[in-house]
C-alpha cells in the first residue's frame, strides 16, 4: 500500500466520520444513481488536506447521492480526452465497489502521449466509498527503460564476449609471441567495443528522460567547435579532413552536454563512413526562430530503404564496416533523442555512393520538451 493511499484513507476516514456526527441518514446507493464527477470536493469539510495530496481522490458519498473529488482529480492529466476516460473509469470501478467490494484497475489511454494510471477503490464503513488515481506514466517509462536497456545491453555484449572467450582460450595454448601479440591486440579491442557500448548505452538511457537541470543559452559555434575536436583524432586516423563553417553569435537554449554529445556523434558517424582524403563539411544557418547545421559527407551514402530505419537503437547500414570501424549503432539514435529533447528536428538526405547530409534544426527560444512516451513511440 503506498504513502498516498494511506494518507487518502486518513483524510476520507475522517470526512465520513463527520458525516455520520451530523447524523446524516446514509442509504443504499444504487449504480445508476451515481451522477457524473462535476461536484467540488470543497463542500466537504478537510477540503484542504484533500487538495494538498499528490494523487487524485474522489469520493462516493452514499448519503448525498454524488461523486467529490479533490484538485488533483479534477485536473489529472489536462487533456480533456484522457480527463473523460479517467473519469468514466473511476465511475464504473465505483460502481463497482459498491456491488463487489474494493477494485483495482490499470487504465493505459492513447496519445500522444500515452498516460498510465492505476485507480483503486475501497468500500468505506458506512456504505461511502473511495477512489484513488495515481498517474504511474513515469513508473512505466522507467520500467520500460530499465528492460530495454537491459535486453539491449545483453544481445550487444554477446559479441564482444564471445570473442573475447575464444581469442582467450586460444592463447592459452599459443607459444609464439607474435600470435600471441595479436591475439592480446584483439581482446584489448574486443574490450573497448564493449566499453563503448554500455557508455552509450547510458548516454541513451539518461537523455531518454528528457530535460536536466542544466539548460541554458548555449552558442552553436562553442558547442560545434567542442564536438569537432572531440572527432579530430578520429578524422587523422581516417585521414578525413572536418571542415567547419559557421555564423557566430548563433544560440539555442538547452543542455550543453547533450548538444555536444549528439553533434560528436553525428560528425564521427560521418569521418567513419567518409573514404581516406574525403572532407566532412559542419556548417550552420541561423534565422529569426531557428539554427539548422548541417553535417555533410563523402561517404558510401545511404539507400532509400534504410533511411528509415537509421535513427533506431543498434541499425547499421553496413555491420561488417561498423565492426570494423568499432560503431556500435546507437549514435544516431543518441542524435535523435537529443533533437527531440530540445523542440528539434532532424532529417537526412542521401544517395548511395555520393554520402548524406544530417540537417538538424533546433528552435532558440526555449520549448515544451517531448515527452518520453513519445520518445518511446519512435523506438524499436
Amino acid at each position: 500500500m503506498s504513502v498516498g493511499w494511506f494518507v487518502a484513507g486518513i483524510a476520507v476516514a475522517s470526512i465520513v466520520a463527520y458525516l455520520i456526527s451530523r447524523k446524516r441518514t446514509v442509504t443504499a446507493v444504487q449504480t445508476t444513481a451515481v451522477t457524473p464527477l462535476t461536484n467540488s470536493v470543497k463542500e466537504l469539510p478537510l477540503a484542504g488536506a484533500m487538495d494538498a495530496l499528490p494523487i487524485g481522490v474522489v469520493v462516493a458519498v452514499a448519503s448525498a447521492d454524488h461523486l467529490v473529488r479533490n484538485t488533483i482529480a479534477s485536473a489529472m492529466t489536462g487533456v480533456r480526452h484522457v480527463d473523460v476516460l479517467v473519469d468514466q473509469a473511476v465511475e464504473s470501478l465505483i460502481a463497482e465497489t459498491f456491488n463487489s467490494g474494493n477494485q483495482e484497475r490499470a487504465l493505459e489511454v492513447a496519445g500522444p502521449p500515452t498516460r498510465h494510471f492505476s485507480i483503486r477503490t475501497e468500500l468505506l464503513a458506512g456504505g461511502d466509498a473511495v477512489a484513488v488515481i495515481e498517474d504511474v506514466t513515469q513508473k512505466v517509462l522507467i520500467d520500460t527503460v530499465r528492460t530495454d536497456f537491459v535486453a539491449n545491453l545483453s544481445h550487444e555484449l554477446k559479441t564482444p564476449i564471445g570473442g573475447i572467450a575464444a581469442l582467450s582460450d586460444t592463447m592459452t595454448n599459443e607459444t609464439d609471441p607474435l600470435v600471441i601479440q595479436q591475439l592480446a591486440e584483439r581482446i584489448v579491442k574486443e574490450s573497448f567495443r564493449m566499453s563503448g557500448i554500455v557508455d552509450d548505452l547510458l548516454s541513451l538511457s539518461r537523455i531518454e528522460f528528457g530535460k536536466s537541470d542544466d539548460w541554458q543559452s548555449v552558442e552553436v559555434g562553442s558547442v560545434l567547435r567542442e564536438a569537432v575536436g572531440q572527432c579530430q583524432h578520429l578524422a587523422q586516423r581516417h585521414h578525413v579532413e572536418i571542415k567547419l563553417e559557421l555564423e557566430n553569435g548563433a544560440k539555442v537554449f538547452g543542455d550543453r552536454s547533450q548538444l555536444v554529445s549528439a553533434l560528436s556523434n553525428l560528425i564521427e558517424n560521418a569521418v567513419k563512413y567518409s573514404e581516406p582524403g574525403k572532407l566532412v563539411r559542419v556548417e550552420t544557418k541561423e534565422d529569426a526562430e531557428t539554427v539548422t547545421i548541417s553535417v555533410t559527407d563523402q561517404g558510401i551514402g545511404i539507400a532509400p530503404a534504410d533511411q528509415e530505419r537509421i535513427f533506431e537503437r543498434f541499425f547499421r547500414v553496413d555491420r561488417a564496416r561498423s565492426r570494423s570501424t568499432g560503431g556500435t549503432g546507437l549514435g544516431l539514435s543518441i542524435v535523435r533523442h537529443v533533437v527531440d529533447n530540445h523542440g528539434g528536428k532532424i532529417s537526412v538526405q542521401s544517395e548511395e555512393g555520393t554520402g548524406a547530409t544530417f540537417t538538424v534544426t533546433l528552435p532558440t527560444t526555449p520549448q515544451e520538451i517531448q515527452t518520453n512516451e513519445e520518445h518511446h513511440e519512435h523506438a524499436v
